[in-house]
Parts: C-alpha cells; sequence; structure tokens
C-alpha cells in the first residue's frame, strides 16, 4: 500500500529573510490539474540560492504518444491566448503572475516534469521565467521531433531531459559550449538527454540534425 505524502508548506524568503508560506498555490495547483488532466505536486527548489523556486510534477495517466495527440488536438496542456504574435501569453504564465503579485515576490519555476505512463519528461530553468515562456514550444518540438526521438517508433525513451549541453575541455578546464547566460533563443533547442529501458547510459538527442549522438556523454545541470 503506498504511502500519502506528506503536505508541506511551500515558502519563499522576504526581504527580511523570514519564511513566509507562498499564497495562492492551491488555485495555482487545481488549475494544472485541470489543464492537464493530471495530479499535480509543487515543492520547494532545494537548489543554493534557488529556494524561491518551484519544482512541479505533473502526473499523468496518458503515454507519450497520446499525450501529443490530446496536444494536437488541443485536448491537453496549456491554454495560449494573445493579442498579437509578440504578445503570446499562456494560462501558466499568467498564474505565475498572479502568484508573484499576491505574495509581491519574484517566484519561478526551477523544474517542471512531466510523467506519464511510459516517459519521464524533464523540463529545467535556464533563464528567468524560461520554463512558463517555453513549455508549449517544447512540447511542440517533441511532437515534430517524435518519430526520431523514439528512432523511428521502434523503441519508446523512457526519460527526456530539456536541455542538455555540449562541454569541451582545455588545459584542465572544462567549460559549457552554451552556459546559461549565453543561451538566447536556443537554449532548449540544441540537445536534449534520453534514457532508454534497455541502456543505462544517457545519449543525447541533437534537435537541429534530428539524430541520436553516440558516446560517452553527460548529462549537465545548471
Amino acid at each position: 500500500m503506498s504511502r500519502k505524502p506528506k503536505k508541506n508548506r511551500l515558502t519563499y524568503t522576504s526581504k527580511t529573510t523570514s519564511k513566509q508560506e507562498i499564497l495562492g498555490l492551491l488555485s495555482f495547483k487545481n488549475s494544472l490539474e485541470k489543464d492537464f488532466y493530471s495530479t499535480v505536486t509543487i515543492r520547494n527548489s532545494k537548489v543554493c540560492c534557488e529556494t524561491n523556486n518551484l519544482v512541479i510534477e505533473i502526473n499523468c495517466s496518458l503515454g507519450l504518444l497520446e499525450m501529443l495527440y490530446h496536444l494536437e488536438q488541443g485536448t491537453w496542456g496549456l491554454q495560449v491566448f494573445s493579442d498579437s504574435v509578440e504578445n503570446k501569453k499562456t494560462s501558466l504564465g499568467e498564474r505565475l503572475q498572479h502568484i508573484r503579485e499576491i505574495n509581491q515576490t519574484f517566484i519561478d519555476i526551477e523544474e517542471l516534469s512531466i510523467i506519464l505512463k511510459d516517459c519521464n519528461i524533464i523540463i529545467k530553468k535556464i533563464a528567468p521565467e524560461s520554463v512558463e515562456q517555453e513549455l508549449e514550444t517544447i512540447l511542440s518540438v517533441l511532437a515534430e521531433n517524435y518519430v526520431y526521438i523514439t528512432k523511428n517508433l521502434s523503441s519508446n525513451p523512457s526519460e527526456i531531459f530539456v536541455p542538455v549541453y555540449e562541454e569541451v575541455s582545455s588545459k584542465n578546464h572544462l567549460s559549457n559550449l552554451m552556459g546559461p547566460t549565453r543561451l538566447a533563443e536556443n537554449g532548449y533547442y540544441s540537445y536534449w538527454g534520453l534514457y532508454f529501458d534497455l541502456d543505462d547510459r544517457a545519449v543525447i538527442y541533437d534537435l537541429k540534425k534530428k539524430s541520436i549522438i553516440s558516446g560517452d556523454l553527460n548529462l549537465l545541470n545548471i
């Protein structure tokens, strides 16, 4: 029998450095569950200096292909609305902005995971507001690359990490070719990390070449 998770208060650090409970999260959580037909768990980030940020886990009873089908049909995922191409907004961004306003502090998403029946999708923050701004596009790009990511429909990845970074080393110094300060618009759309059930090693998917890169490659957390 599974145990019920403990209900922890989510907090942020105020200007006086005291811990304050984040207001408005129940409504935020309920809205996400409605959009994604899922059970949603939200907790504070444990990343150093980012404890005001949120880690969101969306548990959905769909498989990857089913999810992408409903995404295409507009029956699953974020609501998108805009009065112009330049002013496109999503329901996630609007709700987060409301959270910031009522708490009078900046609260961001550090990590968002979509836990499906056959695949986990883990999206990391790469810049302020990056997850809320890019989630819709990331899922659309996933749909466009589905055939290549699944090795021509022969193998479904068990985990997808968005993004990962290519690295080079010189004179014993390791540096990112694409660090968080140099990501621009391609930060999420160069390399993703993939795990397959029959292989313990991660592989890298090159979105520009639409191919899986073989070899010993590391997933980099930023």
